[in-house]
């Protein structure tokens, strides 16, 4: 976006003269109200991890449900980073290691299970999961009583907090309930679900967990064979009336180092141990507040907008800045096939949802995965996977191109930008007529990973990263001659092939069989090589969506086909056509996948977890509202029809802008932008009427050019507030939702999944 095109562009009509001014709408949201109607509920207790309750700090955490095994309730704990260190004996991880793999030498490693077993027998239950407090709280009725819990993970404190009261009696008197440990197993998850696979053959285990009490503590601490351990400890702090109790428990990690975890986790407990727990719930909330409160939406379907604000509060419940980048577990761990972090679409669209919502802390830990293992990165990537790395460079770009930080998009993206390129020009080759094409490449996943020559995917990845290295090196008027020579292979670089069907995977491969992945799609969404406001690209994509999803009746579709085609045909500006995707993704058959009461999604038969696909979906909403390419910001570009009324506040748009708007009766109300950088900045705002400024000043003249674009003239910080008509009263409130459709999500009456979706794994210690 050049300052010498600075254009504010809306659907308006005749000569306006518009001022700049920091004014802003009412803010009229009831908070707490708002967030907690779309708290999970559960009418049925849960029975399995895939229906269970969640909450952590980005660090640590906890899934919540019912062992009828046991007759108890579990709290499932994580940590995010606990991983294997194979090969890697000095560090925590040997993911920067050359020739390890996330299957075996740097997978993730269960903690365990901490089960609460009252004196009675659970009869039923039900459980709430405040997602405006992050806590969840249960009661349930036993053979001998109540037995009620409250819980929740601090989020400034890798403690968690379970809080217990009981009416249980045997006879006349109270009946003590037990809390009782389960470690995890030390094992390859990998090598535990597919224990005939050669490498889980002469893979050598991790010797078992040591359980002790140490210094008053109950600890379970597990050594690793590679060095270092790590190490849960817990207290329960007793009630003078035996009724009531706090369990603190904390999970240490201090590998490499020997016989450290221990005393990290109980010192841990006892600085907790030490503050009032309202101190540690009112620090604990105050953060979770200030969270939300970053930036809002609301629609008209309750579904789809409790989604979207579980999934913000699942994002936040996974990352934190100074965590490790999400994986497919975050700090919820279930044995999977799957133990760990994937490069080919996972870990790109988990963090899609942290840029327009305004959360670009929750992205950092993604920027700094690629910073401190780039080069190991780069040697495993140059060759037929690159576009892989080059794909996670768009999400890293993304990063500083919503803050407006093009300072360290240039120092820090451009350096790595340019190394991936270089692997491109071993790819490259000239044909007889003097075109550039890609010699044979990867598209995830079609055919198990097969190489062909010319993928759209690679083209995509590819001509994305050079037109943003010409754009990044204009701005920062360096690499001049590099410049041209860019512009050369974007001339001669083939063109996307394609078929009556649209775009094929390569160039001797069309799609010909379903598949999920669109990889062969890239270049309209995320990265907008093809343009939806061209009318030739949008009648390519479209016909390449239809094909991929009606292809043998999209017999190998997943989960994350259907939001990928909502993000699709949002780009598109077809709201009708994204929101059947996202409603058939939230509510309907998904091919090879589960979308789960708790909103968290599995692939398998339910028994590998792939946390990115939810996250995907609220990206998908965002998108409906909020979008920004092509040197554009568009307001509302993918309102479906049914969908009258629609408002969000500071949502993020490429460039370092935040934007406000509402939409009342299919009309644009009132639309507010503030730049935060001062840069300059083109906005499309549709169903925009004969829009004019809510209040004026003298500082900056906005003058109508005629076609519907204005110029004007925002510094960093100031903000225009522009409305439908002079009687409009800009306020932000929200759509309001009939009681009977709230709080969708959570396991409802009847609705218990038929059968147990784990791996058939044996608790390492009973």
């Amino acid at each position: 976006m050049k300052k010498a095109s600075f254009v504010l562009l809306l659907s308006i009509l005749g000569n306006t003269l518009l001022l700049a001014q920091n004014v802003s709408p009412v803010m009229n949201i009831n908070w707490p109200a708002f967030v907690s109607q779309h708290n999970l509920v559960w009418e049925e207790m849960p029975l399995q991890w895939n229906e269970g309750a969640f909450t952590g700090n980005g660090h640590i955490g906890m899934m919540v449900y019912v062992s009828q095994r046991d007759s108890g309730i579990v709290f499932h704990v994580g940590r995010t980073d606990v991983t294997d260190h194979r090969k890697a004996p000095d560090k925590k991880t040997s993911i920067g290691v050359s020739g390890t793999n996330v299957m075996y030498d740097f997978c993730r490693l269960e903690i365990g299970k901490m089960l609460l077993k009252p004196f009675g027998k659970i009869l039923s239950g039900k459980i709430k999961q405040d997602i405006w407090n992050a806590e969840i709280s249960g009661s349930f009725t036993t053979t001998a009583g109540t037995i009620q819990f409250k819980a929740f993970v601090p989020y400034q404190q890798n403690v968690q907090i379970i809080e217990v009261t009981s009416t249980e009696k045997a006879g006349t008197s109270s009946a003590a309930y037990q809390w009782r440990f389960l470690p995890g197993n030390p094992s390859s998850p990998r090598a535990l679900v597919f224990p005939g696979n050669p490498e889980s053959k002469t893979y050598v285990t991790n010797p078992a967990p040591m359980v002790m009490v140490h210094s008053g503590f109950n600890i379970s601490k597990q050594t690793l064979l590679a060095g270092g351990d790590y190490a849960t400890a817990w207290n329960e702090m007793v009630a003078v009336n035996g009724k009531q109790s706090t369990l603190y428990l904390s999970i240490a990690n201090e590998v490499p180092v020997d016989n450290k975890s221990v005393p990290v986790a109980i010192q841990t407990i006892a600085n907790a141990q030490k503050q009032s727990l309202n101190s540690i719930k009112t620090a604990h909330r105050n953060w979770w507040h200030r969270f939300y409160q970053q930036s809002f939406l609301s629609i008209p379907d309750a579904r789809v907008e409790a989604f979207y604000w579980i999934q913000l509060y699942k994002m936040a419940t996974c990352s934190r800045p100074d965590g490790p980048a999400v994986d497919l577990f975050g700090p919820y761990y279930k044995t999977s096939q799957w133990p760990g972090m994937w490069w080919n679409l996972n870990i790109q669209l988990t963090y899609f949802p942290v840029y327009t919502s305004n959360h670009l802390a929750l992205g950092e830990n993604m920027v700094s995965i690629v910073d401190e293992n780039f080069e190991v990165l780069l040697n495993r990537f140059c060759g037929p996977k690159l576009g892989n790395l080059c794909w996670t460079m768009h999400n890293y770009w993304k990063q500083y191109a919503y803050a407006g930080n093009w300072k360290a998009i240039q120092e820090k993206w451009m350096p790595k930008a340019l190394q991936i390129f270089a692997c491109y020009q071993k790819m490259m080759v000239t044909d007889s007529l003097g075109n550039i094409q890609l010699v044979a490449m990867e598209s995830p996943e079609y055919k198990d990973f097969e190489k062909f020559p010319n993928t759209n995917y690679n083209l995509a990845t590819l001509r994305w990263l050079l037109y943003t290295l010409i754009e990044t090196s204009h701005r920062a008027g360096m690499h001049a001659s590099e410049i041209q020579q860019w512009k050369l292979i974007l001339a001669k670089l083939i063109s996307y092939p394609t078929d009556k069907n649209g775009l094929m995977i390569g160039s001797n491969q069309p799609v010909e069989m379903s598949h999920r992945h669109y990889s062969h799609l890239l270049a309209l969404y995320p990265l907008f090589q093809l343009h939806p406001d061209v009318k030739a690209d949008s009648i390519l994509v479209d016909k390449s969506v239809d094909h991929w999803h009606k292809i043998e009746s999209g017999k190998s579709l997943a989960g994350y086909s259907y939001t990928g085609a909502a993000s699709l045909y949002a780009a598109l500006g077809r709201g009708d056509d994204a929101n059947k995707n996202l409603q058939q993704f939230l509510t309907g058959s998904t091919g090879i996948s589960q979308f789960h009461a708790n909103t968290f999604y599995t692939e398998s038969g339910g028994k590998n977890p792939v946390i990115e696909t939810p996250l995907s979906g609220a990206a998908s909403v965002l998108e409906m509202l909020l979008q920004s390419w092509g040197g554009k910001i568009w307001v509302f570009p993918a309102i479906p029809t049914e969908w009258k009324d629609a408002c969000f506040n500071d949502l993020r748009a490429e460039g370092g802008y935040l934007i406000s708007a509402a939409l009342k009766n299919k009309q644009l109300d009132w639309l507010m932008v503030k730049s935060l950088t001062g840069e300059p900045f083109t906005i499309k705002a549709m169903y925009a009427g004969q829009l004019q400024p809510f209040k004026t000043s003298n500082k900056y003249a906005v003058k109508y050019l005629g076609n519907g674009e204005m110029a004007i003239q925002l510094e960093a910080g100031e903000s225009i507030l522009l409305v439908r008509s002079k009687n409009v009263q800009p306020m932000l409130e929200a759509v309001k939702h009939n009681n009977d459709l709230i709080h969708p999500f959570g396991v409802k009456k009847g609705k218990q999944l038929s059968e147990n979706q784990d791996w058939p794994v044996v608790d390492v210690i009973r």
